[in-house]
């Protein structure tokens, strides 16, 4: 997609989007490893129109308009005013944040706190996603994630396993949660060398009070090789999204 063309009638409608705030949001489950019990759900966004419901699409069509954070702070919103239904307010809520918007400071750490308690939860109960893909500032970035774990909000490192989240991230956050990505995941059963890397990973988490989930589970045979590794937590398609 690098490169791609933004046509008139998609800029027309992204910004549609944005005023009217008509972002779609899709929840998938994150389970318990040990007896499939949902411990909470990531919110993944959507857009309004064909063109646009690729939330691959959806970002870099803001990232050409300058418009990455007012997108993001929008998504993390509409993840959690849709949250409460069906009673998942009582589990974990999972939101992605760009480096950018706690940079830039776009995501008010006080509105944050009034959205989650006006929809009946409390900032522990919300865990937001990061990686280091495009940071710019990490002295603007840490400011940005302590501000919100004083509010008490929980962090976890997203993507490991990629690029675009390193060892050093995972130091310098100390995060509640860690989350393999999901193409790592996929090679894992076919590596010897992988499974040992996850191997050490479960140890480190546990050694810093973190959670290692792994995203991309799409058959009972990949669950099983996660569980036998000590990950207690999966996420995929394996599992019923709502």
């Amino acid at each position: 997609m690098a490169g791609m063309t933004v046509g008139r009638r998609m800029k027309r409608r992204f910004y549609q989007m944005l005023e009217l705030g008509s972002v779609k949001t899709v929840y998938q489950p994150v389970v318990s490893m040990s007896d499939s019990s949902i411990i909470g759900h990531e919110a993944l966004s959507r857009g309004p129109i064909p063109d646009l419901v690729s939330p691959a699409i959806l970002f870099q069509v803001a990232a050409q308009e300058s418009a990455s954070s007012r997108l993001d702070v929008l998504c993390c919103r509409s993840a959690i005013e849709h949250f409460s239904t069906h009673g998942r307010q009582n589990g974990l809520l999972f939101i992605n944040l760009l480096p950018e918007t706690l940079e830039t400071g776009a995501l008010d750490v006080s509105q944050l706190t009034d959205w989650v308690q006006s929809h009946g939860m409390r900032p522990d109960r919300v865990v937001l996603e990061v990686t280091e893909k495009e940071m710019c500032d990490p002295a603007a970035f840490y400011t940005g994630v302590s501000r919100l774990r004083q509010a008490g909000f929980g962090f976890a490192v997203d993507d490991v396993g990629t690029g675009q989240s390193n060892l050093a991230l995972l130091c310098d956050l100390v995060p509640e949660f860690i989350k393999l990505d999901l193409e790592f995941v996929r090679l894992t059963r076919m590596r010897p060398v992988r499974r040992k890397l996850v191997e050490s990973l479960v140890q480190f988490a546990d050694k810093i009070g973190a959670m290692m989930v792994a995203e991309g589970i799409e058959s009972s045979s990949d669950a099983e090789v996660f569980r036998l590794l000590g990950v207690p937590l999966a996420q995929g398609f394996l599992y019923r999204s709502a």
